[in-house]
């Protein structure tokens, strides 16, 4: 019973995922949720190939193996496409990252069909189940060798996949910085701390791969490491997907608002970069969750391009920066004035939405 709930525990996780983000298929505004649900799919199908090895599901080896080589090289790709379409406009398709998988599909599946049974039954006793390579000659030892191919490939897959998503995530971030004073909705810190987690992943899936899947076979103790370790990280990517309601799409609707009007001359700037200053400092604007451009625009009676414009260039930082920094600031005199208040309490009446939000500015602005 344990056993099976182990083995089965990625795929339950997958497969819930997906139904979840199948249901909000209608209701969702992001293009790029439907992406993560064809990765959270694929995985479904991956860790149904796991569950059918590791239960010894012998008479479907072929079937299992094709399915288990194929989508393995598929779930890392799909993620960085993911993430690529939530940080970038660009219009180009990304499918051709699933080429390995295709080509691994092909060829794995015309090894099973042209090797007889004898040769296709000593390929799945000595290479799936037992790791050995050294007892195997012809077909068999052709398909060993294509498999140890793919092995690593997908190693490299989910190294450019951290590299090239952490790439990407980095100035789409900046840019948010730029816009908004609360960020905890639209930054891509999470995701990036994921990608971390797949490197973390990598490594023991890399492990894993050197000593063989057979290794884990009936211990169940050591098969719990990567069952449960790849059912938290994969939790954490569907949750963090289903709530996500905001990518590049809506950065650069805002974006395209600031583009289209005249940039305010210089004098104009400097004088409504200290009109900003005042406001913000005699009105404690900054005290006000989820503050916007938009907000301080309409308190002063102008256009939020103006705003942006003054802060960015006169002042010489991002809206997020200025704001946060007269919330530490604030929340810094409230903890030497009442000591004894709670941590909590004071990031929320300093204008912070989120505790982590606050611990994270704090170690960023923190006078010292």
């Amino acid at each position: 019973m344990l056993y099976n709930l182990i083995t089965s525990l990625p795929l339950m996780t997958c497969a819930l995922f997906s139904v979840l983000i199948a249901l909000e298929w209608n209701n969702t505004q992001l293009r790029e949720q439907r992406t993560l649900l064809v990765f959270m799919v694929t995985a479904t199908v991956l860790y149904a190939g796991h569950y059918m090895f590791f239960n010894h599901a012998v008479h479907l080896a072929p079937l299992m193996d094709t399915i288990y080589v194929t989508t393995n090289l598929s779930v890392y790709p799909l993620y960085l496409i993911y993430i690529i379409r939530l940080t970038t406009t660009w219009k180009r398709t990304w499918l051709w990252l699933l080429l390995p998988a295709a080509l691994a599909l092909v060829t794995n599946g015309t090894l099973y069909a042209v090797m007889d049974d004898t040769q296709a039954q000593q390929f799945i006793d000595h290479y799936l189940y037992h790791n050995e390579i050294d007892q195997l000659s012809g077909l068999p030892l052709w398909h060993a060798r294509f498999q140890n191919v793919c092995k690593c490939v997908f190693v490299v897959q989910v190294i450019a996949t951290a590299v090239v998503g952490t790439r990407h995530i980095r100035p789409y971030d900046h840019a948010i910085e730029r816009f908004y004073a609360d960020t905890d909705d639209k930054s891509m810190r999470n995701i990036q701390s994921i990608l971390y987690l797949v490197l973390a992943a990598c490594l023991m899936a890399t492990i894993s791969i050197l000593v063989g899947r057979n290794r884990f076979t009936d211990v169940c103790w050591l098969l719990a490491i990567p069952s449960v370790s790849f059912s938290v990280l994969l939790f954490a990517i569907g949750f963090l997907g289903l709530h996500r309601h905001f990518s590049i799409v809506d950065l650069e609707r805002d974006m395209e608002a600031i583009r289209q009007v005249e940039k305010v001359s210089e004098p104009v700037a400097i004088s409504l970069a200290e009109r900003i200053k005042e406001t913000v400092m005699k009105e404690k604007i900054y005290l006000q969750p989820n503050l916007k451009l938009e907000d301080l625009a309409k308190m002063m009676n102008t256009n939020r391009t103006y705003i942006y414009q003054a802060i960015n260039q006169q002042m010489g930082t991002s809206f997020n920066e200025f704001i946060n920094r007269q919330r530490i600031a604030h929340a810094e005199q409230m903890m030497k004035a009442h000591p004894d208040m709670q941590i909590h309490d004071i990031a929320i009446r300093s204008g912070f939405a989120s505790i982590s939000s606050f611990y994270r500015n704090l170690k960023k602005f923190q006078s010292k």
